[in-house]
């Protein structure tokens, strides 16, 4: 017999949960005025996140009014991390990623995003 373990659609509410109490429990000690813990809470606070990413997007606007769609590109500089077409008409929208770099759509984004960014240089 196997055990199958819980998907992260099953997880995410108590994982969520469980992040929101660990920053509330570092924000008390720090809200506390109790200065001899708050540099040990602040540490606590600058270390809590393994990593921090920062990236831009762009919105190409291919049609408005109903029905209107978009390009909504994630992106650092010119490199693309994700490209999501947008449909929307009158209160229903619908999404759907352009993953294929060799498509006229994620070609048509990429020079649009070269030419933003390298115009910033």
């Amino acid at each position: 017999m196997t055990t199958k373990e819980a998907t992260c659609a099953e997880r995410i509410s108590s994982q969520l949960a469980s992040e929101e109490e660990a920053l509330k429990e570092i924000y008390t000690r720090l809200d506390s005025g109790d200065d001899s813990d708050l540099e040990e809470a602040q540490d606590e606070l600058n270390e809590y996140a393994l990593g921090i990413a920062e990236h831009q997007e762009t919105v190409i606007t291919l049609s408005w009014g109903g029905p209107a769609s978009y390009l909504e590109v994630c992106h650092r500089g010119t490199d693309i991390y994700r490209i999501t077409y947008r449909f929307s008409d009158w209160f229903d929208t619908a999404t759907e990623q352009v993953t294929d770099e060799d498509s006229a759509l994620y070609r048509y984004a990429q020079e649009i995003i070269n030419v933003q960014e390298w115009g910033k240089e």
